[in-house]
């Protein structure tokens, strides 16, 4: 009889020592799981918040310009062989939506491959805007100072109208 007795107090106390390790771990899981959220749960917040703050710059950056063509550093100096990265703002200034299309063409010879950017249409609602970088790769130019035109173009206005400004490159000695 006492044998009956030991082995349902041995039961008893293996069944609590599994109801402490389940509430242990539901506890640490849940805590674990609070502060996983805690740490990584603002990033959606701090993400919306950066677009929010690059979409403000960039009206920023056009709201003291009426012209459909922004660039911020239209003069560059950049050493031989590197690479110079040149930030472009287009908008459309009609009152309706177009379709537009940019290209770069250089005022002198340059080497074939040297500049690069977006090259597709893009349609934009009257006022939008967008960016883009253009790439110029200095690695086969000589030294001296090249010129360029960005030319943004409505292709569906009619007649097509065409804008355009200057960009400046000066590559220097390594």
């Amino acid at each position: 009889m006492q044998a009956k007795r030991l082995r349902k107090k041995g039961a008893i106390e293996l069944s609590m020592n599994t109801i402490i390790i389940v509430v242990i771990g539901i506890t640490i899981l849940t805590l674990g799981l609070r502060w996983i959220y805690s740490v990584f749960g603002g990033l959606t917040e701090q993400s919306d918040q950066i677009k929010q703050i690059s979409e403000d710059q960039i009206k920023q950056i056009f709201k003291d310009s009426s012209d459909p063509i922004n660039i911020p550093t239209s003069i560059a100096s950049i050493a031989q062989g590197k690479n110079y990265n040149m930030r472009a703002l287009m908008r459309n200034i009609y009152p309706a939506t177009h379709k537009f299309k940019y290209t770069i063409e250089a005022e002198s010879t340059i080497p074939p491959g040297s500049v690069a950017w977006s090259k597709g249409e893009t349609s934009l609602n009257s006022g939008q805007g967008f960016e883009d970088i253009i790439t110029f790769n200095t690695r086969n130019y000589a030294l001296g100072t090249y010129r360029f035109r960005v030319k943004l173009t409505c292709l569906d206005c009619t007649p097509p109208e065409e804008d355009s400004a200057p960009i400046v490159l000066e590559v220097t000695a390594k």
